[in-house]
């Protein structure tokens, strides 16, 4: 079981969590992931940038992990005055081994040998998501989301089952809050949601869902509060239907573009592999230019990929002929399967920003989403209308 930041914004949510993580032990074996307390990380991240812009990763790491490491021990606390037991444990103590990347580490291995002896002593476990230890005993983060895959590892690890707590009841055609009609998608495969996550959904995370995938882990994304029993279940799913399943944006992103002067073919795949180390979405690299989109909402290392960008330019000096980074922007995406194939999709996507008078600075496509890069200004109206164009209607059951 996960619970997000929102489900234990407060002592009170936190009561709450707890009495549900109760009630379920009493049943079952019970692994808890729970992620920082509301905005705790964006406050911590705020305060080491006021220090120094960028802080040092590793103690950043370091300062970072212990949003985690409070909620998991105000949770142990909340759970042991219901009168059951429960532990709580680091990434470290439980054996969530990374490589030593810090700020967006990957879990190699899972030990979990603590977790299963804390079980069998009839332990509740709670642990700190989004955090481990390197080979080299040092404390990692793995990036945004990473919660999420400390969720999936575990359940992977230890033969569980996976359910993903928020204040949303599953995953939605469109952010509800945003989108009076949006609707609740009872199931998913792990292609389109990793979509979904990379456009900027926010109820899973891109690389939880991949590692759910390779490990053939089904996901059930839930409501935090039990009397709401709607949910999206995330697991390999017949082929759908070709067409938009749904709408999703990310507020925050930068345009990164280089114009070249004709670079040597011999030159073309060593420029692809730097700026792919970047993690820019819709890369593309030929012997004219290179671009790609950087997600400022979802990367903590925004900062450093754009200095990296620009060491990238400067090394190949008289070669570029203009470079570029554009920010103030937002990207809108319309998800589904073949959408990239089927060119009634971008002509209705089209006119439907149009009727909106949403002006379109960009478009990006693959297999399964048809991207608009618009002004941050007009996201929502883009958002809006291009759900109304592809999904619309009442909300459905499922």
């Amino acid at each position: 079981m996960k619970f997000g930041g929102s489900s234990v914004a407060d002592l009170e949510r936190m009561r709450r969590v707890a009495a549900r993580i109760a009630e379920r032990a009493r049943t079952q074996p019970v692994v808890a992931v729970v992620s920082a307390m509301g905005k705790t990380t964006n406050e911590l991240v705020r305060m080491a940038r006021e220090l120094a812009d960028p802080p040092p990763t590793r103690e950043l790491d370091m300062l970072l992990t212990t949003g985690e490491r409070s909620s998991m021990a105000l949770l142990a606390i909340a759970i042991r005055s219901r009168g059951q037991q429960a532990i709580s444990l680091t990434g470290s103590q439980c054996g969530i081994i990374t490589d030593h990347q810090h700020g967006r580490a990957r879990i190699m291995e899972v030990r979990p040998f603590r977790i299963v002896d804390e079980l069998a002593a009839g332990n509740v476990v709670i642990v700190g998501g989004f955090q481990g230890v390197s080979y080299k005993r040092e404390v990692t983060t793995l990036g945004r989301g990473g919660s999420d895959t400390t969720a999936v590892a575990l359940a992977a690890a230890l033969g569980a089952d996976c359910e993903i707590y928020s204040d949303v009841d599953g995953v939605y055609s469109a952010d509800p809050r945003e989108v009076a009609d949006a609707q609740r998608i009872a199931e998913l495969d792990y292609e389109a949601m990793q979509a979904l996550a990379r456009a900027g959904a926010k109820v899973l995370h891109a690389q939880a869902v991949q590692l759910a995938e390779d490990r053939g882990i089904a996901i059930y994304a839930r409501h935090v509060e039990p009397g709401i029993s709607g949910q999206t279940v995330i697991r390999r799913n017949p082929v759908e239907r070709p067409g938009v399943r749904a709408v999703a944006s990310d507020p925050a992103i930068a345009t990164l573009d280089l114009e070249l002067r004709a670079l040597a073919p011999a030159r073309v795949g060593a420029l692809a592999e730097r700026l792919g180390g970047l993690g820019l979405r819709y890369l593309r690299v030929d012997e004219r230019g290179a671009g790609g989109l950087l997600s400022l909402s979802q990367r903590t290392d925004a900062g450093a990929i754009l200095r990296r960008f620009a060491a990238i330019t400067r090394a190949l000096g008289p070669v570029v002929d203009a470079a570029q980074i554009r920010e103030g922007l937002a990207m809108v995406s319309c998800v589904g399967a073949g959408v990239e194939e089927r060119p009634e999709i971008p002509k209705r996507a089209l006119a439907a920003l149009d009727a909106a008078k949403v002006v379109i600075r960009g478009v990006r496509t693959d297999t399964r989403s048809l991207a608009f890069v618009v002004a941050a200004e007009h996201r929502r109206a883009a958002v809006v209308a291009l759900h109304a164009a592809f999904i619309g209607g009442p909300p459905t059951a499922g």
